[in-house]
């Protein structure tokens, strides 16, 4: 079925998202992605997208760029100039194939070089467990860009500390009578008021549990220096 299917002529219109830099592997590949880096993929990619969802433009396009985990790794053939990639989404904007640009796994160095191209959104790993993005999220302040932090509650990968397990998390969900989940989840929002939330839900009562994260008040924990014990700075 057509991903557009569900909402062929709907009042109100969803904005559409969609993200490229990387392709579904074949069946049986050792990665569930390959990357698709180059300009002209880029283009290929997002006409599919539009088959894919009978849409005339996509509302958002993200840039995934792949030269740092987590995920794949691009190999030296499929490393590009980012300004090679964002020179051909620029023209697809102006041939109404996209409406806005956005950027995924990249630096602050990286979103610094994108600027002229008028980002509008950054979707990188960050949370109370991996703050790396942090000089990211500032930058993206700065500007006004939303932020959409992927992994909001941690990676779920055995290994991987997840934000639900940090003591400090689980002491404040206790005290305000919430939970784990959405301590994580309200310290996001507290960071930065264009902050847009994607976790997973995987029924409609976690979604729920999600959306009251909105209405939790942190207090002091929410603030940039608070920073529950086992967390990266």
């Amino acid at each position: 079925m057509l991903l557009g299917a569900p909402f062929p002529t709907p009042r109100t219109p969803p904005l559409i998202a969609t993200k490229v830099g990387a392709r579904g592997g074949a069946p049986g590949a050792t990665s569930a992605l390959i990357s698709a880096q180059s300009p002209a993929e880029l283009r290929e990619d997002v006409e599919a997208n539009l088959r894919s969802l009978r849409r005339e433009r996509v509302d958002l396009v993200y840039l995934r760029r792949i030269d740092v985990a987590p995920g794949i790794i691009a190999p030296e053939k499929q490393r590009f100039p980012l300004a090679d990639q964002l020179a051909e989404l620029v023209a697809m904007r102006g041939e109404g194939l996209i409406g806005s640009i956005g950027l995924s796994n990249v630096s602050a160095e990286q979103l610094t070089e994108a600027l002229p191209a008028e980002i509008v959104a950054v979707q990188n790993l960050y949370n109370l467990v991996d703050r790396e993005s942090e000089p990211v999220l500032e930058l993206a302040q700065a500007h006004g860009i939303a932020w959409i932090p992927y992994m909001p509650l941690g990676s779920g990968f055995a290994g991987h500390t997840h934000v639900t397990e940090l003591p400090a998390v689980i002491s404040a969900a206790k005290e305000l009578g919430t939970t784990p989940g959405q301590v994580g989840l309200a310290w996001l929002l507290a960071r930065y008021d264009r902050t847009m939330l994607i976790p997973g839900s995987l029924d409609l009562a976690h979604v729920r549990d999600n959306l009251a994260a909105a209405e939790l008040d942190l207090g002091a924990r929410g603030t940039a220096s608070w920073a529950a014990e086992g967390t990266v700075a």
